[in-house]
């Protein structure tokens, strides 16, 4: 037997999340240093500063991230006197802005209090951080202690965000609707991982059935039902899943594919984090033989116009030999449902473009 704490994440949820800040935040100290992207900054720090007026909290200044959730950026966050002398970090922008701030914090031991302007990743409400290289390219992970102190989740922000973030994040939250499952098969489950896993369910399911009206919700701005279903499901409930499981049952196919493709700068760059993974959720199915669950998923990626080709991201079958080896060798791919090697991947990928045309 092992000792093990499970943090389930603090959230506030709405088009009015922000009001929650001063109650929340006020017990942990009174100098606050905002740090974000300079587009989630511009966008949603000026809402916060304002509704801070008048209270005890101060904003001691506002710092970018530095672009990449790379160590290097974390360490010249460190030397910034600003962030030293505060007693709270709050966090702006997408995934790689929060996950610098979590392993900022992590490493300085200061609260966190997120605020995520997109809806792309389950960043905003795990433990776990994925660490690039200052180029891009995937360079391993990190564990904060625990999730942030606490996220609030503002739909107006979001709803009024390009919609390509939301639809991203629906592709990266399709994996862990398969991931878990496929990598945790045959093996005996304590609490935790049975819940986490059980749970992964409603990582796919509320997507297929919101997805589509949310996605067009946000193109109109407009806050929704629909919008928040679905805005739940990439934040929370993957949330959920990643803090619950251990990090063998996290990831699987369908990240390691991602991270396969981020060896080449055309396609991390011109190319979102969910958009890539969705694509390789389409591969480890065709690995488990899974037809059936794609026959259920390619109407929806067809309607929302997910990838279903390696072709999508303006890749050749030859190009594809060094992402093959790249997603062969990583570590989300060392527990699963089957030995994975480059050769069962490339067989996957080869039958997955007969199947889908």
């Amino acid at each position: 037997m092992s000792n093990r704490s499970v943090f389930l994440p603090n959230y506030s949820i709405g088009d009015s999340a922000y009001d929650e800040i001063i109650k929340v935040c006020s017990n942990y100290g009174k100098k606050v240093v905002f740090i974000g992207g300079k587009t989630a900054l511009e966008k949603a720090s000026h809402l916060v500063k304002n509704l801070m007026e008048g209270s005890e909290l101060e904003v001691v200044d506002t710092l970018w991230y530095g672009g990449e959730a790379a160590y290097a950026n974390v360490e010249k966050l460190k030397e910034m006197k600003a962030v030293h002398e505060a007693d709270m970090i709050f966090a702006f922008g997408g995934g790689k802005a929060i996950d610098t701030c979590k392993v900022l914090t992590g490493d300085l031991n200061k609260p966190l209090f997120v605020f995520p302007t997109i809806s792309s990743t389950c960043a905003a409400v795990t433990s776990v951080c994925a660490i690039y290289t200052v180029n891009g390219v995937f360079d391993g992970l990190y564990w904060r202690s625990a999730p942030a102190e606490h996220t609030f989740i503002n739909t107006k922000i979001i709803a009024g965000a390009p919609d390509k973030y939301l639809w991203a994040g629906i592709g990266d939250t399709l994996a862990k609707g398969y991931e878990p499952e496929f990598s945790s098969r045959g093996r005996k489950l304590d609490h935790p991982n049975a819940l986490g896993v059980t749970l992964s369910k409603l990582c796919q399911e509320p997507l297929v059935e919101y997805g589509s009206k949310a996605l067009a919700d946000c193109k109109e701005n407009r806050v929704s039902d629909d919008l928040e279903e679905t805005v739940l499901s990439i934040i929370v409930n993957t949330g959920l899943v990643s803090n619950h499981v251990i990090n063998d049952y996290n990831s699987c196919v369908a990240h390691a594919m991602c991270y396969g493709f981020s060896t080449m700068p055309k396609v991390e760059h011109n190319h979102l984090h969910g958009e890539i993974v969705s694509y390789g959720v389409l591969v480890q199915l065709m690995l488990d033989n899974a037809t059936k669950e794609i026959d259920k998923l390619l109407p929806f990626y067809r309607e929302i116009g997910l990838p279903t080709s390696y072709k999508d991201f303006g890749v050749t079958r030859e190009e594809m030999e060094g992402v093959l080896q790249k997603a062969s060798e990583v570590n989300d791919v060392k527990v699963a449902a089957m030995d994975i090697t480059k050769d069962k991947l490339a067989d996957a990928v080869d039958r997955l473009e007969k199947y889908v045309r």
